[in-house]
C-alpha cells in the first residue's frame, strides 16, 4: 500500500482463464466463435509481413494504396502492447512466448535507441526531443528506422501520441515484473524514466499543449475532458510528473459542458463527438464504474446508437477515420458535440473500431450486434485474415452508399484487438493497476478509497 491506496482484488473464475473461459448456452458460445474469429482475423493482420517492418506496425496498409509504412509513438506502444495480450489470450492462433518475447523486446530496444541517441544513422537529426520524448512519425521500412524528413510533420513533439506510448510502457513494464520478464521490464522501465510530461504542461493554465515542431510548449492547449487528452494528465501524475495539487487543477481546467441528445444525457461532451475521445482512454484507466463512465462513457454510446438509429442508418459507430475508397483521413462524430458544428463530417460513414471500443462498455452486446451487422451487410468490410476495414459508408442515400475505404488501419485495429482482450480478460486493466502510481492517480481523479480490479487466473500465469 503507497499513499493510502487500498486495492480490493476481485477474482473472476474463469475456466482456463483465456478470452471469458467457456460459454455456455448454444446462443452464447456461437458468439464467442464470432468474437474470437474477429480476434484471430485482427491479429493476423497485425503480425502479418506485408502490414509490419522492423516489428513496428505500418500506421496504414492497403493492398491497393501504396505507402502507410511509418508509425507514431501510440501506434508502436499498442502494438508492443497487443502482443503480449494475444499470447496472454491462450488461443490457437496465439503467438509463442518466444516470438512475443523476441518482438516486444526488438521494440523497446528501438524506442531505447531513439531515445538515448545509441543509433548512429540519424540522417533527419536526432530520433528524440531532447533524449527524452519522441516525434510523430519514424519511417520503419528504413533500415534501421528513423525520424521522417519531413520537419512539418515528423518533427512534431506530440503530447497524446506520448502518453499513449507511457501507459503502454507502464503496461508492459507491469506484465514483465509480475512474470519475471527482466527483458521486458528494464528497457520498459528505462524508457519511462527517461520521458518527462512536464515538457507539454503550462504551470499558468493548468493544461498541457498538443505539442508543435520541435516544441512541445507550442500548439493549442488540450481543454475538454472527454476528449482523449485526458490519458495526458493521468499518465503524467501516474509518473509522478505532477502533484497532487496540481494533479487536481489540471483536470479541474479542462471544460465539460453537459449536453443531450434524444433525452439522453452526456455529463461532459466531447468537443466533437467522436467515439474514441470518449472510450480509448478507459481501455487504461478503469472508468466504466467512475461517476464519468457512468453519466458520460455510456451515455454516449447510447446517444450514438439512437442518432444512428434516427437517421435510418443499419450500424453506428461515429469516430474518426479514414474515408471510404482512397480518401484521406475524416473528423467523424455524433451529437451530442461541443463543437457548434455538424459532428459528422460524412455524414453516414461509421467505423467498426468505434463499436470495439464499446465492448468494454455495458453496451458491449450492440457493440457485437453492430459489428455483426456491418459484416453481414457489407461484403467488403470484413475480410477473413485481415479483419475490419477502417470505415463503411451506411446512410442508405449516399452515392457511395455500401462502400468501404480501401485502407486498414493500425490504430484501429489495436483499439479493436485491446477492446475485446479487455472484454474477455481484463488484460489491459489487470497489469495497468499493478502500477502504484496507476492506483494513486485513480484515487485522485475519481475518488474513493477503493479501486476494484478484475484478477483473472489465466492458463499461462
Amino acid at each position: 500500500m503507497r499513499g493510502g491506496v487500498a486495492l480490493v482484488l476481485v477474482a473472476l473464475a474463469l475456466s482456463g482463464g483465456v478470452w471469458g473461459g467457456v460459454p455456455n448456452g448454444p446462443a452464447v458460445r456461437a458468439q464467442a466463435d464470432v468474437i474470437d474469429q474477429w480476434a484471430q482475423d485482427t491479429w493476423a493482420y497485425l503480425r502479418a509481413a506485408q502490414t509490419t517492418s522492423h516489428h513496428l506496425p505500418y500506421s496504414w496498409w492497403s493492398p491497393v494504396i501504396p505507402g502507410g509504412d511509418y508509425a507514431n509513438p501510440a501506434e508502436i506502444g499498442l502494438y508492443a502492447l497487443a502482443w503480449l495480450a494475444a499470447y496472454d489470450a491462450g488461443r490457437p492462433w496465439s503467438p509463442t512466448w518466444a516470438e512475443t518475447e523476441a518482438t516486444v523486446s526488438a521494440i523497446l530496444n528501438q524506442l531505447r535507441a531513439w531515445q538515448t541517441g545509441a543509433q548512429a544513422f540519424q540522417p533527419h537529426g536526432p530520433n528524440a526531443y531532447q533524449r527524452r520524448v519522441f516525434y510523430q512519425w519514424y519511417w520503419i521500412s528504413w533500415n534501421p528506422p528513423v525520424v521522417g524528413a519531413n520537419v512539418g510533420d515528423n518533427h512534431l513533439v506530440p503530447s497524446i501520441d506520448n502518453a499513449w506510448l507511457a501507459a503502454a510502457l507502464m503496461t508492459i513494464r507491469a506484465y514483465g515484473a509480475a512474470h519475471g520478464h527482466t527483458t521486458l521490464a528494464q528497457p520498459a522501465d528505462a524508457i519511462l524514466s527517461e520521458m518527462d510530461f512536464t515538457l507539454w504542461y503550462h504551470p499558468a493554465t493548468h493544461r498541457f499543449t498538443w505539442g508543435a515542431v520541435e516544441n512541445p510548449q507550442g500548439g493549442t492547449e488540450a481543454d475538454y475532458l472527454s476528449n482523449e487528452n485526458r490519458i495526458i494528465n493521468f499518465v503524467a501524475r501516474a509518473l509522478g510528473h505532477l502533484s497532487a495539487a496540481e494533479f487536481r487543477l489540471s483536470l479541474a481546467a479542462l471544460a465539460g459542458p453537459a449536453g443531450s441528445y434524444g433525452g439522453i444525457t452526456v455529463a461532459q461532451m466531447a468537443w466533437d463527438g467522436s467515439y474514441f475521445t470518449y472510450a480509448a482512454p478507459a481501455l487504461f484507466v478503469r472508468e466504466l464504474a467512475t461517476e464519468y463512465g457512468r453519466q458520460t462513457l455510456v451515455p454516449a454510446t447510447q446517444a450514438q446508437i439512437a442518432y444512428a438509429r434516427d437517421r435510418g442508418y443499419v450500424a453506428w459507430g461515429f469516430s474518426d477515420c479514414f474515408d471510404v475508397g482512397t480518401g484521406g483521413y475524416v473528423q467523424q462524430g455524433a451529437p451530442p458535440a461541443a463543437s457548434p458544428g455538424a459532428p459528422e463530417t460524412r455524414p453516414g460513414l461509421v467505423t467498426p473500431h468505434a463499436a470495439g471500443l464499446a465492448l468494454i462498455t455495458p453496451l458491449a452486446d450492440e457493440a457485437i450486434a453492430t459489428l455483426q451487422t456491418l459484416a453481414n451487410t457489407f461484403p467488403c468490410v470484413y475480410e477473413p485474415g485481415f479483419g475490419f476495414r477502417d470505415s463503411v459508408m451506411v446512410h442508405p442515400a449516399a452515392a457511395d452508399y455500401g462502400q468501404c475505404s480501401a485502407r486498414y488501419s493500425a490504430l484501429a485495429q489495436l483499439w479493436l484487438f485491446l477492446g475485446l482482450a479487455n472484454d474477455r480478460n481484463g488484460f489491459v486493466w489487470r497489469y495497468f493497476y499493478r502500477d502504484p502510481g496507476v492506483m494513486q492517480a485513480h484515487l485522485e481523479m475519481y475518488g474513493g478509497a477503493q479501486v476494484y480490479v478484475p484478477v483473472v487466473m489465466a492458463a499461462r500465469e
